[in-house]
């Protein structure tokens, strides 16, 4: 009977150290699969912070610059700013950085490019 329990217990040590071994060698390839360009990473933020700063306040040159440069990569709405103030429309504002930040969250691990 000791015997029995002995190589029990040596059965369910082992069986928790391979377990271990292999969820972890699984979250260090999972860590190293993502490519993430953190200078793209923080452009892409620093555009979407001016555009939400600048909603309701002035919609100027730097705001429409930001709106550019997001636009190179994901959906603008720019088809919104056709009313008759020429203003970018908060509730358009609220779907499209939405839509932004599911996009960057889908496409972060990709190595994302700056384009033209």
């Amino acid at each position: 009977m000791n015997k029995l329990r002995i190589i029990l217990i040596g059965i369910l040590y082992g069986i928790t150290m391979l377990t271990f071994s292999c969820s972890s060698s699984k979250q260090s390839l999972k860590k190293t699969s993502c490519n993430e360009n953190l200078n793209f990473k923080k452009a892409f933020f620093e555009n979407v912070e001016n555009v939400e700063n600048l909603i309701d306040k002035n919609q100027n040159e730097s705001f429409r610059n930001s709106l550019n440069f997001i636009g190179k990569y994901t959906k603008v709405s720019f088809e919104s700013m056709t009313n008759y103030a020429g203003t970018y429309p908060i509730g358009i504002f609220e779907k499209d950085k939405k839509e932004w930040l599911e996009w960057y969250e889908k496409n972060k691990c990709m190595n994302i490019e700056f384009k033209e």
